[in-house]
């Protein structure tokens, strides 16, 4: 693959192409650019099969870039850096056809995840391009991945072998399986032919592994309305029941196979309004783009209410709460998805900042951008309820001492665990929480029932005796990890509380 880099910040810049040579060698970083009319000439000269851009940069921005670099009839991979507070113009990307976004700050093992997933849907795309196109299916799969340039010769094509001229009307249905896309996709496929050779009509079915649907090219029909009413009812035959629906619908009429992709691009976000409407409905474009919605109020009561409940370790409270805002957006109301999705997120990071500051979360162990990724991309109501159950499965609320320890001595054994490591003294958490060193000393004795530098001595041999069991590191380098600068002051300390030096214990044990 051949890689463009555009990035006003030059750290950053040279930063990305020495990583991408260290572990990409595959990957040729052709050129690299500083603004989007920079990086747009090297697209256009180079026709990189990969670009990484920024969004907000000088002169012109990455969308600004990426809107003329497509038509230009370049369609090359897109990933897009961008800050948690520019996160409105990652979605704005999104609906450019961008396949995924990196948060900055930018971290080694996020970047290796995204590029790698950029390998894999290259050599999908490349294994879908035959030399010859003689297929419908192939054709069209060529036209959405980009990998294809609809020339006069193909056109003539389809209108001489299937009657698809330039201007003939193409329905695009699509099929959002999210994570029932590689286990049930055979079967939808089947189902999908069944049902469209009842309706008599013609059509190929290409297989979007990347956004987990399947999409039907519908043509020869007489009546996209009646196309349309008709497929309704077959959702609502189809999810008759109680079960909750995992999979959605979407309709798009264009004209001409030279519009099948921009279609695509234009439905595909919209199919995320199944959250609000449901299941049952088939999100229509370009009606669904008139759909007026409410304003959304966002419940602060409830993020109140569930900080509490965490500081209390009131778990079924905690369950019961995070029930009740999920269900706050399911009242029959019309609000935004977008909107709803952006309140998920607000909801669910109060709640790991407040059981991050109690002490009963491993925040290090938590994919922030995972969790992110499954808020902003859910596209059904059962994929955002998933992601609240993701984040009960991240915290470990107890209510064993409820009333026997309080906020500011959690709060405190909370900054131990975190900060152990760096030599964090009791005056400096007494500072952070506003409390004077006394009392604070008084306070966790008191209610651990030992003194902050016994608890955070026994803290630190804990993690030694781990780390001298489960790694190979040297004592001095063990002794640094554990908060202590001098290794010989460590071992005395180590065998005062344990009773055998650190390479007796690691011997020991083994």
């Amino acid at each position: 693959m051949k890689a463009v880099v555009v990035e006003d910040e030059i750290l950053i810049r040279e930063g990305l192409c020495k990583l991408m040579k260290k572990m990409f060698p595959e990957i040729i970083v052709t050129s690299t650019a500083g603004n989007g009319r920079e990086g747009l000439s090297c697209i256009e000269r180079d026709t990189p099969d990969l670009v990484i851009t920024d969004i907000r940069m000088p002169v012109m921005d990455g969308l600004e870039m990426i809107a003329k670099m497509q038509e230009a009839g370049i369609f090359p991979k897109i990933i897009v850096l961008t800050a948690y507070s520019e996160f409105s113009y990652a979605q704005q990307a999104v609906k450019l056809g961008v396949n995924d976004y990196i948060i900055k700050p930018v971290e080694v093992r996020e970047f290796v995840r995204t590029i790698r997933k950029m390998q894999n849907l290259h050599e999908q795309e490349q294994k879908r391009t035959p030399d010859t196109m003689g297929n419908l299916e192939n054709i069209v799969s060529g036209i959405l991945y980009g990998t294809s340039v609809l020339e006069k010769e193909m056109e003539s094509f389809l209108d001489k072998k299937y009657g698809i001229a330039g201007d003939t009307p193409l329905i695009e249905l699509l099929m959002y399986m999210g994570e029932e896309f590689e286990n049930d996709r055979k079967r939808k496929r089947n189902e999908m032919c069944r049902i469209l050779q009842d309706k008599e009509v013609k059509y190929a079915l290409v297989d979007m592994e990347y956004d987990k649907v399947i999409l039907a090219l519908i043509y020869g029909y007489s009546s996209k309305r009646e196309i349309e009413r008709w497929y309704q009812n077959q959702i609502l035959f189809q999810n008759r029941g109680s079960i909750k629906q995992k999979i959605s619908y979407g309709m798009i009429e264009v004209a001409g196979p030279g519009k099948i992709r921009e279609g695509y691009h234009n439905l595909l976000p919209y199919m995320d309004w199944n959250i609000v409407l449901g299941a049952d409905v088939l999100i229509s474009y370009p009606h669904i783009a008139d759909v007026q919605s409410e304003i959304c109020i966002y419940p602060v009561e409830l993020e109140n209410q569930v900080k509490t409940a965490v500081c209390m370790g009131e778990n079924e409270k905690v369950k019961e709460i995070i029930g009740k805002f999920h269900r706050y957006f399911l009242n029959g109301h019309v609000y935004s998805p977008k909107e709803i999705k952006e309140s998920c997120v607000r909801f669910q990071w109060s709640v790991l900042n407040i059981a991050k500051e109690v002490g009963c979360i491993d925040y290090k162990k938590i994919d922030q951008k995972k969790l992110l990724d499954s808020i902003m991309n859910a596209r059904t109501e059962g994929e955002l309820e998933k992601t609240f159950e993701e984040l009960l499965c991240y915290i470990n609320v107890s209510g064993e001492e409820t009333g026997a320890v309080s906020l500011a001595v959690r709060k405190a054994r909370s900054m131990i665990h975190e900060f152990y490591a760096d030599g964090i003294t009791l005056s400096e958490i007494a500072g952070r929480l506003n409390l004077t060193q006394e009392y604070l000393g008084t306070q966790f004795h008191r209610e651990i029932g030992e003194n902050f530098s016994a608890y955070i001595r026994n803290y630190r041999m804990a993690k030694a005796k781990e780390l001298l069991i489960g790694t190979q590191l040297k004592q001095y380098e063990i002794s640094e990890k554990v908060g202590y600068t001098d290794a010989k002051y460590f071992a005395r300390v180590f065998k005062e509380c344990v009773g055998m030096s650190p390479a007796e214990y690691r011997k020991s044990n083994r």
